[in-house]
Parts: C-alpha cells; structure tokens; sequence
C-alpha cells in the first residue's frame, strides 16, 4: 500500500491522510477513479437495474474498503452487506464506509484498538437555516456562533457532517435509530479537531430528532448511492435546496440514517445514549468537501500497525 492518500486537485494528499489515527488503515478515491469491480456476491446484493453512477460509487467504496482491510493484513474477499445494509467487517475488525459524487472512502481498524469508527464526507456548501435548527442544540448554536470564519469551511455544514459520522459509529452499539439531538458535538478548531458526546434525549414522533429507518434504506453512507433499495434524496442536496436523487425523498424524521460501521455491542434506548462512548477525531475541509473522522478509545493489546491512507486501485486485491 502506499504510505500517502491519492492526490487533490492541486497534487496534495486527499483529506484522509491526515486523519487516520496511528492504529488505522484507510483508502479513498477522488474524482472519477480507476474502472471498480464487485465481487459476485456484492454485486448480488445490488437492486436490479442500479443506475451505472451508483454502481460505480458503491462498487469505489468497497475497493477502498478492500484496500484498507489490506493494510490491516486482512484476507481481501467479498464485504457484504447486513440487514440494514452496514458493512459486515471481517471478525476482529471495526469499519465504516463513506461514498458521494466525486469521493469514497473506507477506514478500518484492529476491534481491539477502538470500540467504534465513522467516517462521513459531504460537500462544503451552506446549511439552509431551517435545517440548522432542527439538527443543533442550544450549547451548540452558542459555539457555533463563536467560532472564526474560515474560507471554504461552512461550519454548520460540518456540524452536520460531524453528527452523521457520530450516527455511522455508534449505530453498531445502539442497534436502534438515534437522533440529531443525540449527538453534542464540540470543535477544537486550533487543531482541526471534534469531540462528539452521546445525549440521552427521549425520541419524541414526528420531530427531526427522530431518525426512523423506513424508507430512508440501509445506511450505506449519507448519499446512499448505490444501496439496495430506492435511495433516498441525498441529505446535503436536500438541507441546501440542492436537487433530489431520482426516485428519491428524504425520510420523515430526518435525512439519514446512522450506520457504516460493523462491530456488535450493547443495545441503547431509542434515541439516547445509553452505553455510547465518546467520541474524538478530526475534519479536513479542501477542494469543496468536508471529511469528519471519529473513534472511540478502547484498551490495545497489540502493537498497532502503520498508519497508511491508499489510494483505491483497479487491480483485484
């Protein structure tokens, strides 16, 4: 694997690089990317008649996913697909998956190293101010407020990005919908750093904290591309007025559903936070896209491997 992320735009590194915590191994592809390929029973799983731009993405996202699970040392083989459509990871191995229009990522790490891993990306474009408030809470508004004006870095976008990364982390644990308010989520920016912190907030029907599942499908990532039932419109595009997917719409309770991660845990009360851990990574914020990585701590009983971000590849691997 290469020891660096696929370059931006400009040649930089992508945005992964310089996220991934030391245990960790991860893969991404910007852009339009190598020809991807599916296993057969991948493939398998796939609604008839997926839209080749979904295909594509989905089948990008389990590359990268396949290249991670290399640098893990991890036998490279099919990465299916749960009941609510979560990755099932290998055993002993904790994950999550994101893939949109031009970005797909995958990170994974050692069960032994963390609990919990989410990885969200979305496009650095303004949240409409209906959406903010229905996704943020008092003490978050107040920061948010008081955080500097950075160029290219809409924050109440990122807050949003930092929530559905917390939702893809913890979804395994909780096994049950949670909601926008179950998630307070904190940023360091003089290190590009966030803390996420499980709310224990009752779900109360038909408000946006309610996250219910329905026809919102699997949570595959926050876009959804490619999932095996009608996706839904895409969150960002649908909290920035921005188009809807075809055949999509957004569930009732909100714009997701949280997922993308593949460890087994205890169960939580819906829409709390019972059990949850903390959470703590960062966010990259480069070439219009918003990138929001978080773990969870738990105690290492080995030595964690080499931290490489790879850049997807076309070779069966």
């Amino acid at each position: 694997m290469n020891t660096a992320g696929p370059p931006g735009r400009d040649g930089r590194p992508g945005p992964l690089a310089g996220l991934l915590p030391p245990w960790a191994a991860g893969a991404e592809a910007l852009g339009p990317g190598p020809l991807p390929w599916l296993y057969a029973e991948e493939d398998e799983q796939l609604a008839e008649g997926v839209v080749d731009a979904r295909w594509t993405e989905f089948a990008t996202a389990r590359m990268c996913a396949r290249r991670a699970l290399l640098g893990l040392g991890a036998v490279p083989g099919p990465l299916l697909r749960g009941s609510r459509g979560e990755p099932l990871w290998p055993a002993g191995v904790v994950g999550s998956i994101t893939h949109r229009a031009g970005y797909r990522a995958a990170v994974v790490g050692p069960a032994d190293a963390t609990v919990a891993l989410g990885i969200d990306a979305e496009p650095a474009v303004a949240l409409r101010p209906g959406v903010l408030r229905r996704i943020v809470l008092p003490a978050e508004h107040a920061r948010l407020a008081a955080l500097p004006s950075v160029p290219g870095l809409p924050w109440e976008t990122l807050l949003f990005c930092a929530k559905e990364a917390a939702y893809k982390a913890w979804y395994p644990l909780a096994r049950v919908p949670l909601g926008f308010h179950s998630a307070e989520v904190r940023f360091h920016p003089e290190r590009s750093a966030v803390t996420v912190r499980p709310v224990a907030v009752p779900p109360v029907p038909g408000r946006a904290n309610s996250r219910p599942y329905g026809a919102a499908g699997p949570p595959e990532s926050s876009s959804r591309a490619g999932s095996p039932e009608p996706a839904p419109a895409d969150p960002l595009a649908a909290a920035t007025g921005g188009a809807v997917a075809p055949g999509g719409r957004v569930a009732p309770g909100g714009p997701g559903v949280p997922g993308d991660s593949g460890v087994p845990g205890s169960p939580a009360v819906p829409g709390g936070a019972a059990g949850l851990p903390l959470l703590e990574g960062g966010y990259a914020a480069a070439d219009g896209l918003l990138v929001v990585l978080l773990t969870a701590a738990a105690p290492r009983r080995h030595r964690p491997p080499p931290r490489t971000a790879a850049r997807c590849a076309s070779s069966r691997s």
